[in-house]
């Protein structure tokens, strides 16, 4: 008798290509899963994206920007009636003697959203009279960095700016040693305050925190993030917050070092070998920003890509990708899922991708004799991503084109160590900006516009309009870009009722001229 052997028709076949489709994530999760939260899928990466704007693309490269152009795009802003408050007098300060007790607070998030609680912290203990205890900052579990409050900033400059404004210490005396970070993750504490309300007034604290210290001495705010409001706040406690943010919390001395080399770098760079036969037009527009640099802040990891459920041109596999990811993070908690790629577009809901953000930068003016510094973490599907704008901008460089690696040693695989570099050679750029908002170009909009420098804010409604209009002519595209981020360059944006002092800082924490 011969063997039997099993031959499926075609509709068989078809269902068990479906079904290994669909099991194959299972199998092998590392093709789909995320390598790291900001680290391409490997999936991802077998069909490397394509340019999604090759016309505007060929045209950017192959137009020169006007002398205009560039010296406008250049010019640094001139005085807009604001200025930094005058420093009161010594003898104004309003530091009480005695405290009421101290005050912990535990700080999540990343480097700029630990700053803004800081902040929030020194205001907290100010309301309260308390002693505040140097902030705990907890691991991210995005970035998966440890580093502490005293790796990060100089603690001697934040005590010595701050020691005439607020009690601080750099840890609890003996007696409060049993309140730590440990002592509150292994049960419910009486000392422990987690009700705090995002945003919560002044009263709220006096209320609910101030009787919990007076009892024992301590009390420890868990979570802390975001936790106190923005209006209604007496102009000393607005003025406080202004000081930790723009003058108590500089880095330590070897982020500022590393920070200054690059800059250095940037301004200075290695003389190129010049064409004999160059044209004069050409050495003319070279000249416009020679010594200067841009900072892009391109914001473009995987979590960003994933919750915007945007289609980013990675074809299928990137899709797959992404819908398994967003799955496995967010558990199909992603609302914006349920829209169309180009609903989000026109709703302005999709980050910029590198090829975009080098679009916005070329209309601008800025040209390939630009020096771009790149600050991001990893770029959501490497270096094939950039590679366009790489192309418009070959003068791009980071921080491993830069520095050798034992000048980055001590800040290598430390994301908000990684992040306070990016912070400093920012602040010290001629131009700051960031291809999507965040916390880093919250941080950044507000720090420069306090010290009146010049920052580009992507109009992501604009620009997302005239990406999806595919027959637009690049003259056409430059105009409209133009005319859309006119105002949108650093001029001071007065804060509004519930918008934060960490983004807009006038009128806070400057004075009219």
């Amino acid at each position: 008798m011969k063997p039997y052997y099993y031959s499926p028709n075609h509709s068989q076949r078809a269902a068990l290509a479906a079904l290994s489709l669909l099991l194959f994530p299972t199998f092998f999760p590392s093709l789909f899963g995320p390598l790291g939260r900001a680290s391409p899928s490997i999936f991802s990466e077998w069909n490397a994206p394509k340019p999604r704007h090759l016309h505007l693309l060929e045209a950017a490269l192959s137009t020169q920007s006007s002398i205009e152009h560039q010296i406008k795009v250049w010019a640094p802003l001139g005085n807009q009636g604001w200025k930094h408050c005058p420093e009161e007098p010594k003898s104004a300060s309003s530091k009480p003697k005695g405290s009421n007790g101290y005050i912990q607070v535990f700080l999540d998030g990343g480097l700029n959203q630990q700053k803004m609680g800081i902040c929030d912290a020194v205001a907290v203990a100010k309301i309260l009279n308390a002693t505040l205890v140097l902030p705990h900052l907890e691991v991210n579990p995005v970035w998966q960095d440890s580093s502490s409050f005293e790796e990060i900033f100089d603690v001697d400059h934040f005590l010595d700016v701050l020691r005439d404004e607020v009690s601080i210490v750099k840890e609890l005396p003996s007696e409060f040693s049993w309140s730590s970070r440990e002592y509150y993750a292994t049960g419910i504490r009486p000392t422990r305050i987690k009700t705090a309300p995002v945003h919560a007034p002044a009263e709220w604290y006096l209320e609910n925190v101030l009787p919990t210290m007076q009892s024992y001495g301590i009390a420890a705010i868990s979570p802390f993030s975001h936790r106190l409001s923005f209006d209604n706040m007496p102009e000393s406690i607005q003025r406080l917050r202004c000081k930790v943010n723009f003058q108590a919390l500089a880095f330590v001395p070897h982020i500022r070092e590393l920070g200054e080399a690059l800059v250095n770098r940037l301004r200075n760079p290695p003389i190129r070998n010049q064409n004999t036969n160059s044209q004069e037009g050409t050495d003319d527009l070279d000249k416009q920003g020679a010594g200067k640099f841009v900072v892009l802040h391109l914001r473009f990891d995987k979590d960003m890509a994933a919750h915007s459920a945007c289609d980013f041109g990675g074809g299928k596999a990137e899709k797959l990708a992404l819908a398994k990811y967003r799955q496995v993070i967010w558990q199909g908690r992603v609302l914006k899922s349920h829209f169309t790629d180009e609903e989000l577009r026109i709703q302005g809901r999709c980050p910029l991708t590198p090829e975009e953000i080098g679009l916005l930068l070329a209309a601008l003016g800025f040209n390939n004799s630009t020096r771009l510094y790149l600050a991001s973490h990893k770029v959501y599907g490497g270096e094939a991503r950039i590679s366009t704008l790489r192309r418009l901008f070959p003068l791009m460089e980071d921080k491993k084109s830069l520095t050798y690696a034992e000048e980055r040693a001590k800040v290598e695989g430390k994301a908000s160590l990684s992040a306070a570099v990016d912070y400093y050679v920012s602040m010290q750029s001629d131009i700051f900006i960031s291809a999507s908002p965040g916390n880093m170009h919250n941080a950044l909009v507000c720090h420069r516009a306090y010290m009146n420098l010049k920052t580009i804010r992507p109009s992501m409604t604009v620009l997302s309009k005239l990406f999806l209009n595919k027959s637009m002519q690049w003259s056409e595209f430059q105009q409209a870009v133009l005319d859309g981020h006119k105002n949108r360059q650093g001029q001071i944006r007065l804060r509004k009722e519930k918008q934060s002092i960490y983004t807009y800082p006038a009128p806070d924490c400057m004075c009219q001229a």
